[in-house]
């Protein structure tokens, strides 16, 4: 049976031979990313639904990168780093990247994969809509909410709907301002009449 390479990832992460559009099935999880805005609610849910002193799935499935409330005074956003500092330290994360120090990476989505945590094949989640960037780099990844994410940092686990494909056909003739040009006197080459891509 045919499957797309999103199917074959989610056939791997749910142990099975292969899955169909719509069908819902319990993934395994390589990563969970989470951040400075939503992380706190996710850690909240976590503790709530798994005891004060439960363990994450997995400390280095779990990858912690504030990234968004950083640079301001506000006491309000300081406290949610804050909390993910404690948390990362009750847990022993090894890849928390906290701001004001030289471990540090700028932005989630950007770091993520700078740093490793996109692989091919993998299942990575997030809790960021920017999350599903990194399907780019031949992972399944998809944002999720704090609910999701809490229950994925317990048992690595979530229940995902298998999601149909779109196959897009790009024709088109480039206008001459944007076909290129030589950078010499010579003539610059003439540009494909129409370009076809399938993806």
């Amino acid at each position: 049976m045919k499957q797309t390479l999103t199917e074959k990832i989610l056939a791997r992460a749910a142990g099975k031979e292969s899955v169909t559009p719509g069908e819902n099935i319990w993934a395994k999880i390589n990563v969970l990313l989470t951040h400075d805005v939503c992380g706190p609610g996710t850690i909240g849910i976590f503790k709530r639904e798994f005891g004060e002193d439960a363990k994450v799935f997995d400390r280095e499935g779990v990858v912690i990168i504030p990234d968004h409330y950083i640079h301001t005074r506000d006491e309000k956003a300081h406290r949610n780093v804050a909390t993910l500092f404690d948390f990362a330290q009750e847990q022993d994360l090894p890849y928390f990247y906290p701001p004001w120090t030289n471990r540090y990476r700028g932005v989630c989505h950007v770091a993520l994969p700078e740093l490793g945590h996109v692989r091919p094949g993998e299942t990575i989640v997030g809790t960021d809509s920017h999350t599903c960037t990194h399907g780019a780099l031949g992972a399944f990844s998809t944002g999720i909410g704090n609910t999701d994410a809490g229950f994925v940092m317990g048992t690595g686990k979530m229940l995902v709907k298998v999601p149909e494909t779109i196959r897009i056909v790009l024709t088109a003739t480039s206008a001459p301002a944007a076909r290129p040009t030589a950078r010499s006197s010579s003539p610059a080459p003439a540009a494909p009449r129409s370009r076809s891509r399938t993806a």
